[in-house]
């Protein structure tokens, strides 16, 4: 915890640490002169490249959740540098030979020592299967497991002495801990990745698009043995000089499969950026490190749809119904009033024109800020969902000008909002609650009977939840230690006056000794307690 405190002091972040139960573990940490003027955000993705590789995927994950933290601390760590010192190939070949059981040269005629590609979780290196087959194997580093299993404890015990303080951070630090954790879990087996790549390559792969095959003979939880990918990494779009046609060719394919992924089928790769995606002959685009996806049911892609759909004709009771749907809550858990105003606002700057020149992913950001400015949570894959569409449409943009996702998305929102308000749909609907009020009026006699029964015996119970409670209650413990500490005090001096006054000579004797003894100690209590509330507020 020490070595991660110094580093968040290092770079500036001391003083917001230190109204929060870690300012006894800051000491005397002080910042560098040379992060003065440099802004928070790029401030802590410095800090967690300097805290190594556990710390730079939880800024991975942070930057594709714009839920959990302020976006634009979610836009900088999109910057983050995920290079690591390669492994020696020393500790990497011992590491595939205890995944075989035959080892490593049982199993293939030849691995290359030097990786083509290292990350904060594993490195990748060329392989030859002794059947001839090529292929490239990703490894995990050794011992990554324990490092970050050791890591997340660490930052749990942080989210836990932060947590009540997450107005003052932009962030709800237990909340940012839970997600990360879920989500490492899957990277440290690689066995995850692999099922989704064959899955997404089973429900998206056409003519147009395609997955790395996977070779499941050689793929345990620490391997992934994949077909190397021959093609242009789309990171490099100016260097291979594709024409503008071949350009918008390239674009077309990837919103065609992110859309076909994310509104038709509800399962995704969640990273699409141009690192993550290959050219291929004739602008075929392969979409590499499927670690992390994300799945969305079909009711909650519905509602996404209505609320693009309320949006486009100015529907606000659809829109805020849509809303409060996608953000899981009831009218009664928000301010309605200040929701459907912010509302209003949100329909009119997206309506001022053509539906066909509407930014969807600035539509989509906005959507995401007014769920953060009323404090409203939804799910973490539709929040990935998202931020999957905003990533296309912005490596879109780049490649061409005149990209313009909702085009591509218009036809996935149409056929869902048919299912939504078809005449079969409603119908569907109709004959679902006769069911439900048929139900519930089958059991009506009994539960009352149960009810009555409940009162009659006393044995009615009631949960009351109390907001911010666990504030209230620390603040009264506090409250309770200072007055013990001022009662102390208090009695010492007193004591100590009462033993001075006894004496009635002139003479120093054992009595006013002890009494002034007893003054320094109250003396140097009181001014370590003032000193204390000073640094801790406490």
């Amino acid at each position: 915890m020490k070595e991660i405190l110094s580093v968040g002091a290092k770079f500036g972040f001391a003083e917001v640490l230190r109204g929060t139960k870690l300012s006894d573990f800051l000491g005397k940490f002080t910042s560098i002169k040379e992060v003065e003027n440099t802004p928070a955000p790029v401030r802590f993705r410095l800090a967690l490249e300097e805290l190594g590789p556990t710390f730079m995927k939880l800024g991975q994950v942070l930057s594709m959740r714009p839920d959990l933290i302020p976006p634009e601390w979610s836009a900088e760590l999109a910057n983050l540098q995920d290079g690591c010192p390669a492994v020696p190939w020393e500790e990497i070949s011992k590491a595939i030979d205890a995944e075989y059981e035959g080892g490593l040269e049982a199993t293939f005629s030849s691995v290359e020592e030097t990786p083509i590609g290292d990350g904060s979780m594993a490195q990748v290196h060329r392989a030859v299967a002794k059947d001839g087959q090529k292929l490239v194997i990703k490894v995990l580093r050794p011992n990554i497991e324990k490092i970050v299993h050791a890591d997340v404890q660490v930052l749990e015990a942080i989210a836990t002495l932060l947590k009540g303080h997450g107005a003052n951070l932009g962030c709800n630090p237990m909340d940012v801990v839970e997600t990360f954790s879920d989500a490492i879990e899957n990277e440290l087996d690689l066995r995850h990745e692999a099922d989704n790549t064959r899955m997404l390559s089973t429900l998206t792969a056409d003519d147009k698009i395609s997955f790395p095959k996977v070779f499941s003979e050689f793929s345990t939880k620490r391997i992934l043995a994949i077909e190397e990918i021959h093609g242009v990494e789309l990171t490099k779009w100016k260097e291979a000089g594709y024409t503008q046609e071949q350009r918008d060719t390239i674009v077309e394919n990837g919103a065609r499969a992110v859309v076909k992924q994310t509104l038709e089928m509800g399962f995704f790769h969640a990273d699409p950026h141009p690192g993550n995606i290959f050219v291929l002959e004739e602008g075929k685009l392969c979409f590499i490190d499927c670690g992390m996806t994300g799945r969305v049911e079909e009711t909650t892609r519905k509602d996404l749809a209505m609320l693009l759909y309320g949006v486009s004709t100015k529907n606000l009771d659809q829109v805020t119904q849509a809303f409060l749907k996608l953000g899981d809550v009831s009218p009664d858990e928000v301010d309605e009033k200040a929701v459907q105003k912010d509302l209003l606002d949100f329909i009119e700057r997206f309506t001022s024109g053509p539906m066909g020149d509407v930014d969807m992913g600035s539509m989509l950001m906005a959507f995401m800020d007014g769920l953060r400015k009323h404090h409203i949570s939804c799910p973490g894959d539709l929040i990935l969902m998202i931020k999957a569409l905003i990533t296309i449409e912005g490596v879109g943009k780049k490649l061409s000008p005149a990209f313009n996702l909702i085009e591509y998305a218009k036809p996935a929102i149409e056929e869902l909002v048919k299912t939504q308000m078809g005449f079969k749909a409603i119908a569907e609907r109709s004959k679902a609650s006769a069911l439900l009020w048929a139900q519930l009026a089958e059991r009506l006699p009994e539960d009352a009977s149960r009810l009555l029964d409940r009162i009659r015996k006393n044995r009615l119970r009631m949960n009351i939840d109390v907001d911010a409670l666990d504030h209230m209650t620390e603040a009264m413990d506090r409250s309770s230690r200072n007055i013990s500490w001022a009662l102390i005090i208090s009695a010492l001096i007193v004591g100590s006056s009462i033993m001075v006054l006894a004496n009635r000579t002139e003479q120093m004797d054992f009595r006013s000794w002890l009494g002034l003894m007893g003054y320094i100690f109250a003396g140097t209590l009181g001014v370590w307690r003032i000193i204390h509330h000073l640094r801790t507020g406490k």
